[in-house]
């Protein structure tokens, strides 16, 4: 296949109408990015609404349905320990659509450079998208750059299935990822693959962070291809959670400065 990238992004109604004229805005402007621009969303969401969407050939629209879980699966989510943080799973339910990111609608794409909807592009990345990975997924640790926690942090330490899956896992690498980045080429993409994650889910309902904790086990542990994105380019840091001072960023979490 010829390579054929696609910018991504997942996001129910209430996320394209906050973000998404801004977030196209600054891929194309700031960015420099006028390719094909991908978004997953479900059947519910009217995206004719979007001049920006509608009008606009580069933007392809892939439609899902939400992602379902057993009634048991439901329960050990809705009453997880998040360590006094809100529950994602009730706060937060659509960041599970990004496990559609692993259909194999998405194979037309030789590459998939997903992004979040609410993430701010300083930069042009096509510096970042020249380095297109190759049978593995990118993205950026979750604890950079001071690797400070360990993987167990993204599940329920109090849940029964903690213990059986420490002794499966190694809960206690410090290099996971974060999925607000991943970078992947599709090869990875099999027929059963969008299945095996919801089946992991499933069997460990346990993540304190959706999707987040789930992939991690399964691209490092089941399928072993995950690579850490690139931290710079020649000039400037590829993705970091907040502006620095006199420093080159691409791509950030949050358009300011850090809290003191």
């Amino acid at each position: 296949m010829k390579d054929k990238i696609a910018v991504c992004v997942v996001g129910d109604f209430k996320f394209l109408y906050k973000y998404f004229n801004r977030f196209i805005d600054e891929l194309r402007i700031n960015g420099n990015y006028q390719g094909e621009v991908l978004i997953l969303t479900d059947y519910f969401t009217p995206t004719f609404i979007f001049p920006k969407i509608l009008f606009d050939s580069k933007v392809k629209v892939r439609r899902f349905n939400r992602i379902k879980f057993s009634p048991k699966a439901k329960q050990s989510f809705r009453n997880l320990n998040t360590n006094n943080q809100p529950n994602r799973f009730i706060n937060k339910p659509f960041q599970w659509h990004k496990i559609n990111l692993f259909n194999a609608r998405l194979k037309k794409w030789s590459h998939i450079f997903y992004i979040d909807i609410n993430m701010r592009i300083h930069h042009d990345i096509n510096i970042i998208l020249q380095n297109k990975p190759q049978n593995s997924l990118q993205a950026r640790a979750d604890g950079y750059p001071d690797f400070l926690w360990t993987l167990s942090s993204q599940f329920d330490k109090d849940s029964e299935n903690f213990i059986t899956l420490k002794e499966r896992f190694n809960l206690e690498i410090d290099d996971y990822f974060q999925t607000g980045i991943m970078f992947f080429d599709t090869s990875i993409i099999k027929k059963q693959t969008k299945q095996e994650i919801i089946n992991l889910a499933e069997e460990y309902p346990i993540s304190i962070t959706n999707e987040q904790g789930i992939l991690n086990l399964y691209f490092i542990f089941e399928k072993n291809i995950y690579e850490d994105l690139p931290v710079d380019t020649n000039d400037g840091l590829v993705y970091f959670y907040w502006l620095l001072e006199n420093k080159k960023i691409y791509i950030t979490k949050q358009n300011r400065t850090k809290y003191k």
